[in-house]
């Protein structure tokens, strides 16, 4: 049961591939030119020791006033100015690692592969370690400058003091035999934090003393099989007011009103990596790497970009009047979050990348999964078609 539980379930747009056998995936849409309205400016860009190799690890980095800390599995943080790129640190803990960075300008915190979740200083300075349950797959969040929040593998969340590391309050729900390799990072509101669970539900606690404060099933298992009955929870969920809108893998997308724990609108929907909102619309890469703008009020469809299928998309994510995605392949894609279409595209890094990129002002941070950090800008250009980039 455990060898079933955390064996690694690449997703690639269409097939779980179990356990590493990807020979039936749907190989990646061939990449066709466009007229190119926009081009991503390189600012700057370093050479990392944040390797993840081929494994499947969404390891995010820890944006900060005015740097950027980053992790690589092999228990490495290294530390960039935002402005130009320069390295400040360079940090060895020694241990592999397996979630994103979490943490404050001046606590940076990582989890571990073998259940260990670590406090560092900005000093650089390790402050506490603490053992916890299992492996923790989703950056810890701080709540109130008090309260560290951590989701581990084997379905619990725990609340720790961020000065001691002593663990204060945990909740465990027994999960599915099967599961996706990763976990939804909590939502932090004034009173609450919400997190998605491996049983396709969401929950509502207080991160005081771990009080559920509601359950709500986001979409229910179906199917006979444990892979059609996979209804994860993995990617990030977005608060928008007091509307929460979170998607399932092998489920729903769906709108919660957070003060009275009440689905608005759900509709049939499949994502592991989750969901960006604006004021106008929801928006998500499915799970066979289309992306979806619906109208945020009611679900309804804005448009549909599936001209990226089967090419591993990340969760898109809003910059200026845009939206940007990563894939597998090592390309940003730039679209308009209007209508979809392409305006700009740029080849990062032929490594992938599985991080979501991320907006800093009018900056645009990638991390491939060879460790590659890149700032963009985006600029308009001359309107002409990316061929050159097919050559």
């Amino acid at each position: 049961m455990k060898l079933a539980r955390y064996c690694l379930l690449l997703i690639g747009s269409v097939l779980v591939a179990a356990c590493g056998d990807d020979d039936n995936t749907e190989p990646p849409a061939e990449l066709t030119p466009f007229e190119q309205t926009h081009y991503l400016n390189l600012q700057w860009s370093a050479s990392t020791d944040d390797s993840i190799e081929q494994q499947y690890l969404l390891i995010e980095p820890l944006l900060l006033r005015d740097r950027i800390v980053t992790a690589g599995r092999d228990g490495t943080l290294n530390v960039y100015a935002l402005e130009d790129g320069k390295e400040l640190a360079e940090i060895k803990l020694g241990i592999p690692l397996s979630g994103g960075v979490g943490g404050t300008e001046d606590v940076w915190l990582v989890g571990s592969r073998n259940g260990e979740l670590i406090a560092v200083s900005s000093s650089e300075d390790i402050l506490w370690r603490t053992r916890v349950p299992s492996e923790i797959l989703a950056r810890p969040v701080v709540y109130g400058g008090k309260v560290v929040i951590v989701r581990t593998a084997d379905g619990q969340v725990l609340g720790l003091d961020l000065k001691t590391g002593k663990i204060n309050w945990n909740f465990s729900e027994a999960i599915p035999a099967l599961t996706l390799r990763g976990s939804s990072p909590p939502v932090l509101s004034r009173t609450h934090f919400y997190t998605g669970l491996e049983n396709g539900r969401m929950i509502a606690m207080s991160p005081i003393d771990g009080e559920v404060a509601w359950d709500i099933a986001i979409t229910v298992p179906e199917g006979r099989s444990e892979i059609q009955r996979l209804v994860d929870i993995d990617g990030r969920s977005e608060l928008y007011g007091r509307v929460l809108y979170a998607a399932s893998y092998h489920g729903r997308i769906a709108a919660l009103d957070v003060t009275r724990g009440q689905i608005l609108w759900a509709r049939a929907f499949s994502s592991n990596t989750g969901v960006s909102v604006s004021t106008e619309a929801v928006y998500s890469s499915d799970d066979r790497s289309h992306v979806w703008a619906l109208d945020r009020n009611n679900g309804a469809t804005l448009w549909k970009q599936d001209k990226l299928q089967a090419r591993g998309l990340t969760r898109p994510v809003i910059f200026q009047d845009f939206l940007v995605v990563g894939d597998l392949q090592g390309y940003i894609h730039v679209m308009s979050r209007y209508d979809g279409r392409f305006v700009a595209r740029a080849e990062v890094d032929s490594d992938g990348i599985l991080v979501p990129p991320i907006v800093d002002g009018d900056r645009l941070l990638v991390l491939s999964r060879g460790g590659y950090l890149a700032s963009y800008t985006i600029e308009k250009s001359a309107v002409y078609t990316d061929e050159e980039l097919f050559d």
